[in-house]
């Protein structure tokens, strides 16, 4: 179809379906099980400070099908590395629809810098299965480089797992929505603090974005969270957030997050949470278990799922497009 036939516009709401029918498409094209589900696009698009009217593109045939859409995650506070979410379906694979999809991208992205220090770096990140060749020539087209990669990981029980042992003075209480959020917010915040990547905004954003997704999100149970408090301080010490199921995968159970407190590591904690949460979903008849990991982990987060017996069931590769050098705000390195 001739470009001038598509119709481009932002997405709304009644889009989603269209999206996740599309990003579907594209991952059983390269031979992947994701199945994306429209209600998971409909929480992300309204998550606090987000617009999806301006960080949104829509293009569409004219019968009305979705043929390629961008999403541009910026709503963060100190926007330096906004998040691509991209793609095309493969009846309409070809230059043509990448390369429109990339100039509204670098539009919307040189917008966000304004948001942005003046002397911080900033770039567009995204990413794509590795082996998804049309994907990777699209970005290196776009002038993306590849620049990490990450794993999905999974571990698939036959029995019952054993959960390890606490630390010595280290117990796990049962975790209640309200009254213990900003508990396990705060320990997220201190235990990702120590992740590539990580761009520091306040507690009360972050704060507002757990409570929206918690609040929304159907696969939330409050039984899969679980936080680990220093018996002698009472603080929240470690913390992992279990979903009854991965989003992209059906029937497979989901941890979000997983994270210690630096001072706390090295001592088995982060073990005996995994461990906890995989007889948890073993009790509720989830055999299968995913979650992800950056594959250079700083904390080196890949070897301890390997420990507890995880294994690499997809590797994606992150891609960077640099806009303005500068000083780099995110977490690069362990201090």
């Amino acid at each position: 179809m001739p470009a001038a036939d598509f119709v481009r516009r932002p997405l709304t709401l009644s889009d989603a379906g269209q999206v996740a029918s599309t990003a579907s498409a594209i991952a059983a094209h390269i031979g992947s099980d994701e199945r994306h589900q429209a209600e998971t696009f409909q929480i992300q698009w309204q998550e606090p400070g987000f617009d999806l009217r301006e960080l949104s593109l829509g293009v569409f045939d004219s019968a009305g099908k979705l043929a390629a859409y961008a999403i541009l995650w910026a709503n963060s506070e100190v926007p330096v590395h906004p998040w691509l979410d991209w793609g095309v379906h493969p009846d309409q694979y070809g230059e043509q629809l990448g390369a429109d999809l990339f100039a509204w991208v670098d539009e919307r992205a040189r917008a966000v810098m304004s948001r942005c220090p003046d002397k911080a770096r900033v770039s567009v990140v995204t990413g794509a299965p590795q082996g998804d060749a049309w994907r990777e020539d699209a970005l290196q087209r776009a002038g993306y480089a590849p620049n990490r990669v990450s794993f999905e990981m999974r571990i698939t029980m036959a029995e019952r797992p054993q959960p390890a042992p606490l630390p010595a003075g280290i117990a796990l209480r049962r975790y209640q929505h309200e009254r213990d959020l900003r508990k396990l917010v705060d320990v997220v915040r201190d235990a990702f603090s120590d992740h590539y990547g990580y761009v520091e905004q306040s507690f009360e954003k972050d704060l507002a974005e757990f409570r929206h997704w918690l609040d929304k999100d159907r696969h939330f149970a409050a039984e899969l969270a679980l936080l680990a408090y220093d018996e002698a301080t009472d603080e929240a010490v470690g913390c992992l957030l279990g979903l009854t199921q991965d989003h992209r995968h059906p029937g497979i159970g989901y941890i979000d997050v997983v994270g210690v407190r630096r001072g706390y590591r090295r001592r088995g904690l982060a073990q005996a949470l995994l461990t906890h949460s995989f007889a948890q979903y073993w009790e509720r008849g989830t055999t299968t278990v995913s979650l992800g990991v950056d594959g250079q982990s700083l904390t080196n987060a890949v070897a301890l799922y390997e420990r507890v017996g995880m294994y690499r069931h997809r590797s994606y590769m992150e891609y960077e497009k640099l806009l303005r050098d500068g000083a780099e705000l995110a977490k690069t390195t362990m201090e």
